[in-house]
């Protein structure tokens, strides 16, 4: 009997083993009928455009197979949901309830329509993941996600931190927080927390296993200072884009395990703590955009670790210490737009593993040589504009580096193109504008500019005539010595400023025979040049224009009627030429219009009273020292934003109307109240436009 029940017993196991291993191994788990009806119904809520969902039909009935679930081996039950990035839209269905195993809920990166977070979620006690970040859901958080007590995961909101998005989740407190004790990563950026400014930090100050913090994007208005810290584990810290108006607290900098720190744009203001810090672990320190002030201190250099280094615009002053060769890793370097002065420390030629140098716009001053670069065998970008600094190497030296961006804009670089340039064959981008060069361009920095797409050459004393560079997307070569034609414009530009130069000839032959690829052009610069003729009928080849700038040359006739079509234009420069004719009224259509200056020239007739009844974003009107007559139309009151007129030295008459009262942009503190306004962006799109007031009757 006994040798038999142990042959029973070995054949039972036999069977079971072989039974759970066709199981696991043909993936043939069967799911519960209860939780298959469950997301059946889950189902039908959703839209699914995509179809992503399509294998959850009922004529299937394992949903263990169905795409996006996953079971448990043994038992069969719903244990996760990956749904993220389905592009499904709807609601959120409280068949979810039925999965009672279910822990890792995933709808990250879909369209539920501006819905609420339903309350239910937080009646799914098992989940140890839950991630619902760009899936616009909006409206108040619920309190009740705080009985997820499993809850390792959390992600919240629509925004990260480098991109604040539109998220119009808030919370009325944080204090249900505080009951998911297990929390290893909490990502709520994007997500409105003024109404728990005060007592944020002390929330999430009871998670001991947190590894990650994401809080960007949360109008947090107050960072307190903390006698202990719980959150010693944290790795990552992610704070930007926020109202702190506060010193950077102590205990950021005692975080000993802390790998990434962002406080970019979360307006800290004042110095570095004083205390002495040592995380050896960190790799990216990235505090851009605040108003930090003093000095670099000094522990910064004792961070060996450190591969990206952000301390750019802020109000740093002081030197930058020769330590700096410390940062072995260092592979992204940012110190621009700040006020460090000195020279540049030598040993920046030592960081063998940077790529990226950015110190523009500080008050760096004397030589550069050699030695400055001797192992920057890895740099692609250096951005250095806006410096007093010479630059003084050998003239057959050839630099270790293999540059794909450049910009030096006020150094001084002497006369001439600088010859070590020529081993440069991979620039794309390069500002060499304002640096004392005065010869014509060189044949051999031609054949480099086949590579280039942006080139800035502005304020030296260039002269020749201008190249045509096909590949060339911003081409600024204004305030040099440049003569002869236009260039054709054959090429893809999206800003040309040929501005401040002597160029001379008809404009029509280089505008009106464009390729497609003008279709693009954006800007358009060629004042205080010596151009004549009319102003061609062909801007309805460049659909995209918002800057035209023809002012100071010695243009004749009519405005055309094509600029009509320029929908986009935003600024319009034809001062001082000799243009005559009625003020078309083409410009009917430019509804964009900010600025639009038509002084000293010879148009007659009367104002247009259509001015004031479609361009009602202009800012600044200017057509002074005209021939224009009769009465100032009584419909300019309706440019409510109007910052500047100017309609001196024509021949009006008649009474200013009294409802000039209206403008009120112009009695406020954000008034234009200098002589010369410029809107500048440091991009592809850059653009420059500037307005002059006439005061007292005379040009300033």
């Amino acid at each position: 009997m006994i040798v038999f029940h142990k042959l029973i017993s070995l054949l039972l196991l036999i069977f079971l083993t072989q039974t759970t291993l066709n199981v696991c191994g043909s993936n043939n788990i069967l799911c519960f009928q209860t939780e298959r009806k469950a997301l059946l119904s889950f189902k039908q809520y959703l839209k699914d455009p995509l179809e992503r969902l399509s294998s959850w039909v009922a004529e299937e009935e394992n949903c263990c197979k169905w795409d996006g679930i996953v079971c448990d081996n043994i038992t069969g039950h719903v244990q996760e949901l990956h749904l993220a990035n389905y592009s499904l839209t709807g609601k959120i269905y409280s068949s979810l309830l039925d999965l009672k195993q279910l822990s890792h809920l995933d709808l990250s990166y879909n369209d539920f329509e501006g819905t609420q977070i339903p309350n239910f979620i937080g009646s799914l006690v098992s989940l140890r993941y839950l991630n619902l970040k760009f899936a616009r859901f909006e409206g108040v958080i619920p309190y009740q996600l705080g009985n997820l007590s499993s809850l390792h995961h959390l992600g919240l909101g629509d925004a990260d931190c480098y991109w604040c998005g539109f998220s119009q989740l808030y919370v009325e407190n944080l204090h249900w927080l505080s009951s998911l004790s297990l929390l290893e990563f909490l990502d709520m950026s994007g997500v409105n927390l003024s109404k728990a400014s005060d007592h944020w930090l002390h929330a999430i100050n009871k998670f001991p296993s947190l590894l990650e913090l994401h809080l960007s994007c949360c109008e947090l208005g107050h960072i307190h200072p903390l006698s202990y810290t719980n959150f010693t584990s944290l790795s990552f810290v992610a704070m930007s884009f926020n109202n702190f108006n506060s010193f950077i607290p102590n205990w950021v900098f005692n975080l000993s395990s802390l790998v990434e720190l962002n406080l970019s744009w979360a307006k800290f203001i004042g110095s570095f703590p004083n205390d002495s810090f040592s995380l050896t672990s960190l790799t990216r320190l990235d505090v851009y955009g605040n108003s930090l002030s003093y000095t670099i201190p000094n522990y910064f250099y004792g961070f060996s670790n450190l591969k990206y280094l952000d301390l750019g615009v802020n109000k740093l002053q002081g030197v930058v210490s020769n330590s700096i060769q410390n940062l072995t890793s260092l592979v992204h370097l940012d110190l621009s737009r700040n006020k460090l002065n000195g020279s540049l420390p030598e040993s920046l030629g030592s960081l063998s593993s940077l790529q990226f140098l950015h110190i523009s716009n500080n008050l760096f001053e004397g030589v550069v040589s050699e030695v400055h670069f001797v192992n920057l065998t890895n740099l692609r970008f250096l951005k250095a504009s806006g410096n007093s600094l010479s630059i003084r190497v050998n003239p057959d030296w050839i630099p270790p580096f293999h540059l794909e961006y450049l910009k030096l804009g006020s150094w001084n670089l002497g006369s001439q193109f600088p010859t070590w340039l020529k081993s440069q064959k991979g620039i794309r981008q390069i500002d060499l504008s304002n640096t004392g060069i005065s010869e014509a361009i060189p044949i051999w920095f031609l054949n480099l500019s086949t590579s280039f797409d942006y080139i800035n050459l502005c304020e030296n004393q260039i002269s020749g005539e201008i190249p045509s560079v096909p590949s060339i997307v911003v081409m600024r070569l204004c305030s040099n010595k440049f003569k002869g034609p236009l260039p054709s414009m054959s090429f893809r530009a999206v800003e040309l400023d040929l501005s401040n130069n002597f160029l001379s000839g008809d404009i029509s032959e280089s505008l009106c025979h464009p390729t497609s690829d003008s279709r693009a052009l954006s800007t358009l610069r060629l004042g205080g040049n010596l151009l004549s003729g009319n102003i061609p009928d062909c801007w309805m080849y460049y659909p995209s224009l918002t800057v035209i700038d023809l002012s100071n040359n010695n243009l004749t006739g009519a405005i055309p009627n094509s600029m009509g079509s320029l929908r986009w234009l935003f600024s319009l420069h034809l001062r001082n030429n000799s243009l005559s004719g009625e003020i078309s009224s083409s410009f009917w259509n430019c509804t964009d219009l900010w600025i639009l200056d038509l002084g000293l020239n010879k148009f007659v007739g009367s104002i247009p009273n259509w001015i004031g009844i479609r361009l009602l974003n202009l800012r600044i009107l200017i057509i002074r020292s005209n021939k224009l007559n009769n009465h100032i139309p009584i419909e300019l009151c309706h440019l409510t934003s109007l910052q500047i007129l100017d309609a001196a030295n024509n021949n009006l008459s008649g009474i200013i109307p009294r409802c000039f009262n209206n403008f009120r942009q112009m009695a406020t503190k954000n008034q234009l109240d200098v002589t010369s306004i410029s809107y500048y962006s440091d991009h592809y799109h850059q653009w420059l436009v500037s307005a002059i007031v006439v005061t007292k009757g005379r040009e300033e």
